[in-house]
């Protein structure tokens, strides 16, 4: 039997306009771990259930480190998301990836410092702890169709990339920003880190669509990373993640993930070092 499909939609810096929705309605959301960022807007597109959920809240009034990425994931897993994707502002680290270039992100390094990153914390709603594999960190199947459905749209998309994913909300320094191109990474964002390892844990199909805004700090030549720059190339250039999301979400919808899902789910179950399995909460909404 097909599993039923509900795709979540966490929208960064510009995409998180409700109308792109059809019969878009908002739920408040209270999970065990707080309040999401903001409502959660379920709705239709091209006749496929989702759900939009604003990273930054729609007032864009939460900087990255404030973000509740528990209750986030929490509260899309709780109404029924099988599949997560997401938009990210990012810098470049490289030449050729050049501001308004998308890239489909496929790993990452982390660099933050104060988030927590599991739910299996050892509290009471989950009594244990969860190594998670984090290879692949993102579902390649979606990461497929996003790749072949911005190629089909026209859009200058990169296959592959690195995100070095940093505490924020301040930018890089020259340094720092040198030293995570030698490590040969290729974007630097602030939120990715722990949204992709909680999706992980949670059992979630999750994949990123990361737009370079600008070259980070690195770049001799040109003008350095700042808020109105990155704010002037992402309205200049949005259009082409609601495009690509409006276009992937009823070929996501419409695949068989009946095997990915199961193997998702049982990837977490043999992660949890617990013999009381059952009592893990974000395992059992599914």
């Amino acid at each position: 039997m097909k599993h039923p499909i509900k795709i979540g939609i966490i929208g960064g810096s510009g995409l998180n306009n409700p109308k792109i929705l059809e019969n878009a309605v908002e739920k408040d959301i209270t999970t065990p771990y707080g309040k999401p960022s903001d409502v959660l807007i379920e709705g239709t597109i091209g006749g496929k259930p989702c759900v939009l959920l604003a990273r930054h809240g729609r007032q864009h009034n939460i900087n990255p480190s404030n973000v509740n990425y528990r209750a986030n994931i929490y509260a899309l897993k709780k109404v029924g998301c099988t599949h997560v994707i997401v938009s990210t502002a990012t810098g470049s680290l490289k030449e050729e990836i050049v501001p308004g270039d998308l890239v489909v992100v496929d790993s990452f390094i982390d660099r933050t410092q104060h988030r927590v990153q599991t739910f299996f914390d050892g509290s009471e709603l989950n009594p244990s702890v969860c190594h998670v594999p984090m290879e692949p960190a993102f579902c390649n199947k979606t990461r497929k169709i996003l790749i072949e459905t911005a190629q089909e749209l026209g859009f200058k998309c990169h296959p592959s990339g690195t995100a070095v994913t940093i505490e924020g909300p301040r930018f890089s320094s020259r340094a720092e920003s040198n030293l995570f191109r030698s490590w040969d990474a290729h974007l630097v964002n602030m939120t990715l880190v722990p949204e992709v390892v909680l999706a992980k844990e949670a059992g979630l199909c999750y994949a990123a669509v990361a737009m370079a805004t600008d070259y980070d700090s690195w770049r001799d030549k040109g003008e350095k990373v700042n808020v109105a720059s990155v704010l002037k190339i992402f309205r200049e250039n949005v259009e082409k993640i609601t495009t690509l999301f409006t276009a992937v979400i009823p070929k996501i919808h419409d695949a068989n993930w009946t095997e990915e899902i199961k193997e998702a789910k049982a990837c977490v179950l043999s992660s949890i070092m617990s013999s009381n399995k059952e009592l893990n909460d974000i395992i059992n909404l599914s």
